[in-house]
């Protein structure tokens, strides 16, 4: 009897023993695909993204040009041959104009331009088909507004299975007589991702060696093995997964995040302190910040919401102010925040499925004369603080957040900042920080604690620190509710 209980004994803690041997094995390679597959998908959003907001730039810049020249039928080929040719993604081109707009009311006009599939000069013809009932043609004619079409196969045409985005084309008396189109080639579209399956063949040949050794240790404890490796499967799954989702989205944001030194601000005589106070592993927060020339340009913003979706707009959001960012400042010496914020709003808007926002400052600060312009969009405002004036709000117009409405006229406005005067932008996150009562920070308490700081002339990184400081002992043991950003800047 004894010894069948020591065997019995012996058998449950080898088996014991394989099953933490195949819980930390299992563990660590979902871990590694999980990794790779959300840093992945992460990289192609980005870029579809990207790529849509390209051609969307390219068919809008190139409308003007055709209305210039609507007359000029033969013109109409060569805008679109240039198209194609200068947007290395534009696979092919058409000027569709309604029947009879060249006074010939039985005769449609559609100049279109591709690239051949050899990648060869590009091509132009007439398309041969009756394009009117076309989705790509049909509904932005009938919107007078830009679309995105449904893939389909453009028989006659490129003959490749395509997107179209088109663009409505006017005449000079302001009326819809046809569209402008860009395609780009599905495959273009389609997310790029890759399962390593010599990992999961590993997991797996791991599991049936580990339940091949219970079953020869003793018959009986077989089903023990079973609901065993079943518990591991579930622990990793229910209990893993998430948690290292969030740390690779935490270290992919981290990896996005602006790495400016202090000994490159000084050089621009700027100093400049950022604090962000996260809720969790991944932040719905955002700031960034370059220089452009003689300009610094930058932003804070806030998308509601502490979860992987609100993260992933985020680092989209930040990835967008970038690129419009730098478009707009490679166009003018003294770059437009409201020209940077509708630049980024349009393609936010055209992936805002989900109907969620980001509230958005953007500011560009003239380094040679301090005078800062900024485009506010829901965001709350900014202090500024000074040893004569104290903390004082800055006067902030009413725009609506990015993402919700697509051709939202944005306002910029301007100050001055006077010598020895600290701008401080912040999320709400800061102010609505709750203590173990469910009692705010608040705005009262945030201002006083910024007019501490003006009197006492304090540095951008000391006003940031004592703020840190006042915030988090107020809250105490109480878990964070949102995320907080903090950003000061002070001209040398």
């Amino acid at each position: 009897m004894w010894m069948g209980v020591a065997v019995i004994l012996i058998a449950a803690i080898l088996n014991e023993v394989l099953s933490f041997v195949t819980y930390s094995y299992t563990q660590k390679t979902v871990r590694q695909q999980t990794a790779a597959r959300t840093k992945q998908d992460l990289n192609e959003l980005q870029r579809i993204t990207n790529l849509k907001a390209r051609v969307e730039s390219a068919v809008q810049a190139t409308v003007s040009i055709v209305e210039e020249n609507l007359e000029n039928r033969q013109e109409m080929y060569r805008i679109c041959a240039m198209l194609v040719d200068r947007n290395k993604h534009i696979i092919g081109s058409a000027v569709a104009l309604r029947p009879g707009f060249y006074h010939k009311a039985d005769s449609a006009f559609a100049a279109f331009a591709y690239q051949t599939k050899d990648n060869g000069p590009v091509s132009t013809k007439q398309l041969p088909y009756d394009y009117e009932t076309w989705e790509w043609y049909e509904r932005p004619m009938a919107k007078d507004s830009i679309w995105w079409s449904e893939p389909y196969r453009d028989t006659g045409g490129s003959d490749m299975l395509i997107y179209t985005f088109s663009a409505p084309i006017h005449n000079r008396h302001k009326e819809c007589v046809g569209v402008l189109t860009g395609d780009i080639n599905y495959n273009e579209m389609v997310f790029k991702t890759s399962v390593d399956d010599e990992l999961f063949n590993r997991l797996h040949l791991w599991t049936m060696l580990s339940g091949l050794v219970s079953i020869v240790l003793i018959v009986f404890i077989v089903l023990r093995s079973a609901y065993s490796i079943r518990k591991v499967n579930k622990l990793v799954m229910e209990q893993n997964l998430l948690t290292q989702e969030l740390q690779i989205a935490s270290d992919i944001q981290g990896a996005m995040l602006p790495s400016i030194s202090k000994q490159e601000n000084a050089r621009h005589h700027l100093d400049v302190s950022v604090k962000l106070l996260s809720t969790s592993d991944v932040s719905a927060d955002l700031y960034d910040y370059f220089y452009v020339g003689h300009t610094l340009i930058f932003c804070l913003g806030d998308v509601p919401g502490c979860n992987v979706r609100a993260s992933v707009l985020m680092a989209v959001t930040r990835s967008v102010f970038r690129t419009a960012a730098s478009a707009v400042a490679a166009t003018s010496e003294i770059p437009s925040p409201a020209a940077i914020v509708k630049a980024m709003n349009k393609p936010l808007y055209s992936i805002n499925d989900s109907e969620m926002f980001t509230t958005l400052f953007v500011g560009v600060l003239n380094l040679d004369n301090a005078r800062l312009t900024y485009c506010n969009a829901g965001h709350p405002w900014p202090i500024i603080l000074s040893p004569n004036t104290g903390a004082r709000q800055l006067e902030l117009r009413p725009n609506i957040p990015i993402g919700i409405m697509e051709n939202y006229d944005y306002e910029e406005q301007h100050v001055t900042l006077v010598e020895d005067a600290t701008f401080f932008c912040f999320t709400d996150g800061l102010y609505e920080t709750e203590n173990l009562s469910h009692e705010t920070f608040g705005l009262k308490r945030m201002i006083a604690r910024l007019n501490k700081s003006a009197q006492n002339e304090e540095s951008p990184q000391r006003i940031i620190e004592r703020m840190t400081t006042d915030v988090e002992n107020f809250r105490g043991k109480a878990k964070r509710i949102d995320d907080a950003v903090m950003v000061a800047i002070k001209v040398l």
